[in-house]
Order: structure tokens, then sequence, then C-alpha cells
């Protein structure tokens, strides 16, 4: 979207009363996202967390702001790098207070990953992935403390190819389930995290063959 466009679809936007509330739109489910501009504007702990806030309600530079404990000023110049990449968008604006306040979401429920080597250098994007669900979980844990955890687990069993892609299809489905819920405007935020891979080597023993089980791609969504 170039700044003419965006211009016009704000202009479009009717600027709605201080007492009337901003409900969540109904966003795409999935979004493919491969370029380096995208990678560039994700590829950023605060912007990461301010993906996560928009994702579930529209929310102000402001807003943002007071939870992240940052500058609206800041949070601003992040919104814009997510609105150039195609990964935040203004759904609503406001009068607060005499001034217009512009009300952001992501641009889809959930962003697929699909860049290649040479957009995201050496590091696995799964990496990346189990980097912010261990930031997410210790954060839940120092706030509220092991009852907010309520399943986790990490069994290995010897599986066929054929019971491979037989778990393989349940998980997908389960994740897409869980995407298409539809947001309850006054419960909690819950994440899930899943990930089915083939365990080292030292586990395998001398009859496996990797073959069969290796990664197909370096996908992930968030």
């Amino acid at each position: 979207m170039n700044a003419l466009q965006r211009k016009d679809d704000l202009a479009a936007l009717v600027a709605l009363p201080e007492d009337v509330p901003v409900p969540m739109p109904e966003l795409p489910l999935r979004l493919v996202i491969n370029t380096v501009q995208q990678f560039k504007a994700v590829n950023d702990p605060m912007r990461s967390r301010i993906l996560g806030i928009i994702q579930n309600r529209p929310a102000t530079a402001k807003q943002i702001a007071d939870q992240l404990g940052a500058t609206p000023g800041a949070i601003g110049h992040h919104l814009h790098v997510l609105e150039a990449a195609g990964l935040a968008q203004v759904v609503a604006r406001r009068i607060i207070r005499g001034i217009i306040a512009n009300y952001y979401t992501r641009t889809a429920r959930i962003f697929d990953f699909e860049f290649p080597p040479e957009v995201r250098g050496e590091r696995a994007t799964t990496l990346d992935f189990v980097t912010e669900m261990q930031a997410e979980i210790s954060e839940t844990l120092a706030e509220n403390g092991e009852a907010a955890i309520y399943s986790s687990s990490f069994p290995r069993i010897r599986l066929s190819p054929q019971r491979l892609e037989a778990y393989k299809k349940r998980l997908a489905d389960l994740i897409d389930e869980f995407i298409a819920e539809k947001p309850d405007p006054h419960g909690q935020v819950y994440s899930l995290f899943t990930t089915l891979f083939l365990a080292p080597q030292y586990l395998q023993g001398e009859q496996s063959s990797t073959s069969a089980g290796s990664p197909e791609s370096d996908g992930g969504i968030s």
C-alpha cells in the first residue's frame, strides 16, 4: 500500500465518538510473509510484542505504549514500520479528548513465515518461535505461577512414516481450529505452541533412518 492509498483509506474511516467501543474486526486467518521488508519488520522484539497485542484486539499507540512501558512516539514508529510491511493496519479511528486516535490490528490472525535462507540467514525460524515461547512462559510463571500453564509435556515415541503423517495432520487441524476460534472480547488471551520434530541422533539408535522423518521446511506461524 502506497502513502496515497493509506491516506485515502484513513479518510474513509469515520471517527467514532469517545463512548463508542471499537470492535475487533474479522481478519483473514492466515497471511504468508516472505519478503526482506517483512522479515526486518518482525525481527524486532518490540514489534513482535506489538503484533501479539493487536492480534486479538484493536489498540492505539498510547494503549500499546502503556501496556509495554514504552513511549507512544516509539510505538507509533514501530506501528508505521509494521504497516509499511503489510503486517499492521488501521481499522478504526476514535475521538479521544478531542484528538483522533488510530486503532491498529494485524492484517491476519496468523502469519505463516516462508523466509528463504538468503533472507533469514543461518538461523532457523523455528528457533525464534521456541525463544519467544520460552520468554512468554517465563513471564507467565513469574506473574501467575505454574497454575497458569494448563498443559505441557515432552514425550518421545518411535513412529512409522504413516503414523508420523497422521500426527502431523492432527496437529495441523488443531492449530487451524485454534486460529479459527472466534475471540471472546471478555475472555483472556491464551498461547498455544506445538512442534513435532525428529529427535537428535543420540536417541535414535543404529536401526533408525533419519530420512523418513526429515523436516520438510523452515516454515512456521506466529
